[in-house]
């Protein structure tokens, strides 16, 4: 009996869940075909940074869902984008759209308020070595993705930051706030500057 546990653990261990979420593209199947328990499926496919937009939203933490959202609110408004986690290999958590040779990392941040006062800001994380940051901030406390705020930031404009505190008087604010339906063109423009070797 003993012998026989130790086997099926093995087994388990041997058994990839990524491979086999990729392969499937499901995670109830991939828990199921794993043998693995569903938590520790979806810490594996949290941490492989393959988890698809859909599944983050149902299985993840609340601010993994907000996040997830945020890359579906992307997608809505550059549907020409790839989704990297969805399309490309396992392990990219590097980035999580690829648009015609740009790299996008969307971020998502609620509002957060100084119990002192009156001041607000909102943060996320910058490294990585993609070439834009699209961060989503909630516009107004409780209202989450209700038309945010929408900031398109070149990594080129952050300087070994891990992580930006914006304010809306502030110039990260004022200087890359965009509306939705700006951002695919934007992208566009600087996809051309990328063929033309300027950036």
């Amino acid at each position: 009996m003993v012998k026989r546990l130790r086997t099926h653990i093995e087994d388990i261990q041997m058994t990839d869940i990524v491979d086999i979420y990729l392969e499937t593209g499901d995670f109830h199947e991939a828990v199921k075909q794993s043998g693995l328990p569903t938590h520790i499926a979806h810490l594996k496919l949290i941490k492989s940074g393959c988890l698809k937009i859909q599944d983050k939203i149902q299985y993840g933490s609340r601010t993994a869902k907000l996040g997830g959202m945020a890359e579906e609110l992307f997608q809505k408004y550059v549907p020409e984008a790839t989704d990297a986690n969805k399309y490309f290999k396992k392990n990219n958590p590097v980035y999580d759209f690829w648009f015609d040779g740009l790299t996008i990392d969307v971020k998502y941040s609620s509002l957060h308020k100084k119990k002192n006062g009156n001041s607000q800001h909102w943060q996320f994380r910058t490294n990585g070595s993609q070439d834009f940051i699209v961060a989503f901030l909630e516009r107004e406390s409780g209202l989450e993705l209700d038309r945010p705020n929408i900031l398109l930031i070149p990594m080129q404009f952050i300087e070994a930051k891990k992580e930006l505190h914006i304010s809306q008087s502030g110039p990260w604010f004022q200087d890359f706030k965009v509306e939705p339906e700006e951002l695919q063109p934007l992208l566009k423009d600087y996809v051309q500057l990328r063929k033309d070797g300027l950036f």
